[in-house]
């Protein structure tokens, strides 16, 4: 047991790291004022941790970092009480002051490192050195987030440094079983404190989007794994495991009410199993069945996920609840029977979540159980103090041919699109006074797009060539033959359906990390030519 985790202690790192940055996921999109921005500062943190296992550690015995240690000890001090003074949040400000003391370690390693002539080498790919331009053109932006100058150096050092040749299956490894892990330890957590009161299942999130985000994530690592333990040929009750997971993690995305989220699942649950069965093994018999088996799976799970949110969590019988949720007379409260109505039925949850998916086709549906929830969708803000319209909700943007009455559900991402398309530019915008009013006093504050948002915040230049590196990202990664392309072909595809209607490009979140991550890998061209299928 010992010298097996020996052997896996790579691979046993890389699973931690990723594990906290599920835990940092969580609490970005949970926690309000200084616990979110510091859990967000983290991800700096850990994604230093996730590069140790890279670094030769003989050069830190050079001088110059003997000499260094103790002039940051110095700095960091000083700069954390410094702090108390000028920032709003102390908590924020001393990890920041962290993150730049743990970097600067690396930026100096880089300049000593004797590999000078691979980073040279490495700017002169033309994927590396788009991504690095990308980066650059974000910090040129007029966009003030302070995590722009932060993707420059965390995410340029992880390009340059990278992963070795040798830990390349342990760090695949680690990020799947971390998520994974993750997941388990989230929802048993969940199972334990988090009633399903709420028609869209929140998990251990406040918000069923975030919610849904990490099950689509969930989604992709089972099935991932499912590949790879097939194409291993590992015992079938391992291969059952993680296909039985994946068809699970829908049917919790399935609760969420989450449309993006299962457009997301089902597109990776169709290209990765086509890739396998059609274009790799050249039989489409099993890409039938495995497209029924799994179907047929999520209808199994389905009412065993519901029994397990709607029932467990009357064992515990001490719900918790994040800021703003609590709702008087709503909310299941300590002392509230296992029956209580304020418990979603079945039925209601089936409803309100197959009506979502059929409203977004223009089908109408009259709901049987008549139970509707408040439209999360909506952020209430201040206003800005630019006079346009959208600047108040006395002057507010709207679209002349479209009918908020008409039952069209996709009347508002249709208004948010136009506004955002229409006020694009080649500089990007400031983060104050983003967002716009709407009619019913409805305040959006960001675009609903994770092409729009990157082009409005950083610049039309920006947000063309974050498009470009993407789509080439996901066209590459499914022409590679290794299990490298399978993951990075899911991870970026379902994130890209569900950026393309809800926001993943917040600080702090895992689709953040993963995205960059991904890049990385399809930009490595030390393989390249042997993975491509020329087939």
């Amino acid at each position: 047991m010992i010298k097996r985790i020996i052997n896996d202690k790579y691979k046993l790192w890389y699973m931690v790291c990723f594990l906290f940055l599920g835990l940092i996921d969580q609490r970005r999109g949970s926690a309000v004022g200084e616990t979110q921005m510091i859990f967000a500062n983290l991800t700096g943190i850990v994604m230093a941790l996730l590069l140790l296992p890279s670094l030769n550690w003989n050069e830190f015995k050079n001088k110059i970092f003997i000499i260094w240690t103790p002039i940051c000890i110095l700095f960091t001090i000083i700069a954390c009480l410094l702090g108390t003074n000028i920032w709003r949040y102390q908590g924020q400000w001393n990890t920041a002051v962290f993150n730049v003391s743990v970097w600067s370690y690396f930026v100096i390693y880089m300049i000593k490192e004797k590999k000078k002539q691979e980073f040279i080498i490495k700017f002169q790919r033309p994927f590396f050195a788009s991504l690095f331009i990308l980066l650059f053109l974000m910090v040129l932006s007029v966009n003030e987030k302070q995590h722009t100058l932060t993707y420059l150096l965390i995410f340029g050092s992880f390009y340059l440094i990278g992963i070795p040749e040798d830990k390349r299956d342990d760090f695949r490894n680690g990020l799947l079983d971390g998520i994974i892990s993750w997941f388990f330890i989230q929802q048993i957590v969940a199972f334990g404190f988090r009633p399903y009161d709420y028609i869209r299942y929140r998990g251990l999130y406040s918000g069923e989007t975030q919610n849904g985000i990490f099950y689509t994530i969930v989604f992709c690592a089972f099935i991932v794994k499912w590949l790879y333990a097939v194409e291993e040929q590992k015992k079938w009750w391992i291969r059952l495991f993680y296909f039985f997971m994946a068809a699970g993690s829908v049917s919790f995305l399935f609760y969420t009410g989450s449309r993006s989220g299962l457009l997301g699942v089902l597109t990776v649950a169709i290209v990765l199993i086509t890739k396998y069965d059609i274009v790799l093994k050249k039989t489409f018999y099993k890409w039938i069945m495995h497209g029924i088996t799994l179907a047929l799976c999520v209808c199994i799970t389905l009412p065993i996920v519901y029994g397990c949110i709607r029932y467990f969590p009357v064992l515990l019988h001490h719900p918790i609840w994040f800021e703003g949720e609590y709702i008087e007379g709503k909310s299941v409260c300590s002392f509230d029977p296992w029956n209580s109505p304020k418990y979603i039925s079945f039925e209601e949850a089936l409803d309100d979540s197959v009506g979502r998916i059929v409203r977004a086709f223009g089908i109408s549906y009259t709901s049987f159980t008549q139970t509707s929830a408040p439209n999360r969708f909506v952020m209430k803000a201040y206003a800005k103090e630019i006079e346009e319209p959208g600047s108040s909700p006395d002057n507010i943007f709207m679209l002349d041919n479209v009918d908020p009455r008409s039952g069209d559900q996709m009347w508002a991402r249709k208004v948010i699109y136009t506004y955002y398309w229409n006020h694009l530019n080649l500089k990007g915008h400031t983060t104050r006074g983003q967002g716009f009013y709407t009619i019913y006093n409805r305040h959006y504050e960001h675009a609903h797009n994770i092409f729009l948002q990157m082009a409005y915040d950083y610049g039309i230049p920006a947000g063309i060539l974050f498009i470009v590196i993407y789509l080439y990202s996901i066209i590459h990664s499914l022409r590679m033959k290794e299990v490298e392309g399978w993951m990075c072909a899911a991870f970026l595809i379902a994130i890209l359906c569900f950026g393309l209607l809800e926001m993943v490009l917040t600080s702090g979140q895992i689709t953040v990390a993963l995205i960059w991550i991904m890049f990385y890998f399809v930009g490595d061209e030390r393989r390249q030519i042997k993975d491509m299928c020329l087939c």
